[in-house]
């Protein structure tokens, strides 16, 4: 997409008004089914035909198979796919090959490398919202949904958010999450510590946690992406109370720098200020998000800063009783009480509409969001579902950010509420890390941001 500000920003104006009412209208599907749509008339509405008038008429010829591309982070837990896909395969024959990219910012730049060359992928799992239509110029390169009968299967709000200037070009997939601290009830237990009612407290228990010898927060530098979560959960809690909602228009329009936001710098410096006081885990650089749930989980690890995407990822190494007894959730805390949670959108599916198989993609993305695909994957997720029939039971980590939502208490991660990228956010914070130039991180974070919005041609930069 080019030329086109005014839509660009509306349609970031509806992901930052409308997280309550994803969650809210959400709820309503957890715990609770629809019934399935189906029956058993012909297509006259009568009777079978006899047998030896239906051998009369020559059956339609079935169409070859064909094997469909599916891309997504080599974070995911895959098998709900492959059970999905398998599902699929044997009502129509077709085949999915599941490819794992790296994760992060290498993830969407690996994509639009795929685009620029036409090696499309038949479908593939981005980011949440509509900035992901500017990314990928989707009036040129994105198969439009919007007509699709099966749109409706949406909440209501969730298509909204999915809307911009009227277009529908991502499908849902997943629940809103929880950004922030999981900890581990068993070594707060251990501790006698309980969730932090501000930051000063959140401090005490780091240093009683080195005290017992315990690692009090992992942080997966190696991988870079991980080391994200800070700063964006302390933007929810330090930064948009002072700023608001117009600060962030501004932003938007650059009209306000990022460099010039001294709260930003202040995050940054609590966050490097965990690591000059040792609270992470000594071998820093080295950390990964694998050997982060491995120590969380076997409760050498109090806490860590994650998205809600770990959770089915424990479960799988640690099992659902764990999950389910051990593990919860606090947001940043401020200086004054327990913050605001910061809540991450579901991820979609995009299709490529200049792929050679765009229409049996586009046919596969609608069978997985029947019930039957649905159930398979929020029996592995559980999580708040976007559509109305599924049915999912929430881990009680997720249950503590509803909470947070329901009071009030909550943002949309800043990412997903501008336009232009904050490109190598990552990167930069993983230098940081290495070489503890706050400055010099910031000023990239800008510098970057601002080219980020040049290069895409929206209004202001």
């Amino acid at each position: 997409m080019s030329g086109r500000g005014r839509d660009q920003l509306r349609g970031n104006k509806i992901i930052g008004a409308g997280i309550s009412g994803i969650l809210a209208l959400s709820l309503a599907a957890c715990g609770s089914s629809a019934p399935a749509a189906g029956g058993g008339q012909t297509a006259a509405g009568g009777s079978p035909a006899p047998a030896n008038e239906a051998s009369k008429a020559e059956a339609p010829k079935k169409a070859d198979p064909i094997t469909l591309t599916f891309v997504v982070p080599n974070t995911t837990t895959t098998q709900p796919y492959v059970d999905i896909f398998k599902k699929y395969e044997e009502k129509t024959g077709n085949k999915v090959e599941i490819q794992a990219l790296p994760s992060g910012e290498d993830y969407g730049r690996l994509l639009l490398t795929r685009f620029a060359t036409k090696d499309y992928p038949d479908l593939f799992q981005m980011d949440p919202g509509t900035k992901q239509y500017v990314k990928f110029r989707a009036d040129e390169e994105l198969y439009d949904f919007t007509n699709e009968d099966f749109l409706n299967r949406m909440t209501d709000s969730i298509k909204q958010f999915q809307t911009l200037n009227g277009k529908v070009y991502g499908i849902p997939w997943g629940s809103s999450g929880g950004m922030g601290f999981y900890y581990n009830k068993d070594v707060f237990k251990k501790l006698s510590v309980e969730v932090p009612n501000n930051y000063k407290d959140l401090l005490a228990i780091l240093d009683k946690a080195k005290a017992a010898g315990i690692t009090p927060i992992y942080e997966g530098v190696k991988d870079a992406w991980p080391v994200q979560v800070f700063s964006l959960a302390g933007w929810s809690t330090f930064i948009d109370p002072v700023i608001g909602k117009e600060g962030v228009d501004k932003i938007e329009r650059n009209e306000l720098k990022l460099a010039d936001i001294p709260q930003l710098k202040e995050v940054l410096q609590r966050q490097h200020e965990l690591k000059t006081k040792g609270y992470f885990q000594n071998s820093l650089l080295a950390g990964t998000y694998d050997e982060q749930q491995n120590l969380f989980g076997n409760g050498s690890v109090a806490m860590v800063l994650q998205l809600e995407g770990m959770l089915p990822a424990l479960a799988k190494k640690f099992g659902e009783d764990f999950v389910r007894t051990k593990v919860g959730f606090f947001p940043m805390p401020s200086d004054t009480d327990k913050g605001q949670a910061t809540i991450t959108p579901p991820n979609q599916f995009l299709v490529s509409k200049n792929g050679k198989k765009a229409k049996a993609a586009v046919e596969l993305i609608k069978f997985m969001t029947t019930k039957e695909a649905l159930d398979i994957w929020y029996k592995a997720n559980p999580g708040v579902p976007v559509y109305k029939e599924a049915t999912a039971q929430l881990y009680p980590a997720q249950e503590d950010v509803v909470k947070y939502t329901q009071a009030g208490k909550a943002q949309v991660n800043i990412k997903n509420r501008l336009t232009a990228s904050m490109v190598d956010y990552d990167k930069i914070l993983q230098n940081m890390f290495i070489n503890g130039n706050i400055d010099e991180a910031i000023k990239q974070i800008d510098e970057k941001y601002r080219k980020d919005g040049a290069n895409k041609k929206l209004p202001g930069f």
